[in-house]
């Protein structure tokens, strides 16, 4: 295994607004993306990347995960029959505060307010083939806040979920992919087993498994946009920059070595 590569996505739904197009993708983007998915790569368990990351086993080539931040309803209800169908392992990241209720930190800004899964549909979506982790209490942006909240926000999060689920939570998302290293030592303590940022790139053997870095699918991506993430593993997309780079491997190899 020399890369493998982790997805983030939020809402999947028909957007409300063009502010949440970008956070929202469409369920009839999101089937093509995974159709692609399932034909070009490798669908692992979060847990199976961990342990090929770790050096522990094998993980195949072109091996992806497929995450989802916030616990929007619109993943039970759009996403998880897709992936059910094609057999695609995922991960949701579950703010425990706001089960049942709503995505206020994003309302607060404009957003349209949209309903986050209860306890019950956690456990459904778990049936289903998900794993649960967390995303903190409240949606906190960890690092501008006290040491003892960043406890809190984070070891309560666990406490409540595994509360809601009835088993072991392991895994974490920073919100806004916001942490520096006394976050991630908090993130230790709580006893997460990994722990996901926002930052681009492929993993690959001996990465920090406390800062995994993920490509952010776009509610506005096509799918040509959506393959050339997956190729160049960043989040940014366009035909020039392609063009760019293969004329670069191009006159690379015409210089004389």
């Amino acid at each position: 295994m020399s890369r493998a590569l982790i997805l983030m996505y939020h809402q999947v739904a028909t957007p409300a607004s063009a502010q949440e197009h970008r956070f929202c993708t469409p369920p009839g983007d999101f089937v093509r993306q995974m159709q692609h998915l399932a034909s070009a790569f490798a669908p692992v368990t979060l847990d199976r990347m961990l342990a090929g990351l770790r050096g522990e086993a094998p993980l195949p080539e072109r091996a992806v995960h497929v995450t989802f931040d916030d616990g929007f309803t619109g993943v039970l209800e759009h996403a998880a029959p897709v992936l059910a169908g094609l057999s695609i392992p995922a991960t949701l990241y579950a703010v425990s505060g706001r089960l049942g209720l709503s995505n206020d930190w994003m309302a607060r800004r404009g957003f349209p307010e949209r309903p986050l899964m209860t306890a019950a549909q956690l456990r459904e979506l778990e049936s289903a083939g998900f794993v649960i982790g967390s995303h903190t209490h409240s949606h906190a942006r960890l690092t501008e806040i006290g040491a003892a909240r960043v406890a809190q926000e984070v070891g309560a999060s666990r406490r409540e979920l595994e509360d809601a689920l009835g088993k072991a939570v392991q895994h974490f998302a920073y919100p806004y992919g916001l942490h520096d290293e006394a976050v991630r030592a908090a993130v230790v303590e709580a006893g997460y087993a990994s722990a996901c940022s926002t930052v681009s790139g492929f993993n690959r053997r001996g990465e920090d498994v406390f800062r995994l870095r993920r490509i952010d699918v776009f509610g506005t991506d096509r799918l040509w946009q959506f393959k050339q993430k997956l190729r160049f593993g960043r989040n940014e997309s366009s035909r020039l920059f392609a063009l760019q780079y293969y004329a670069g491997r191009a006159a690379a190899r015409l210089r004389p070595h």
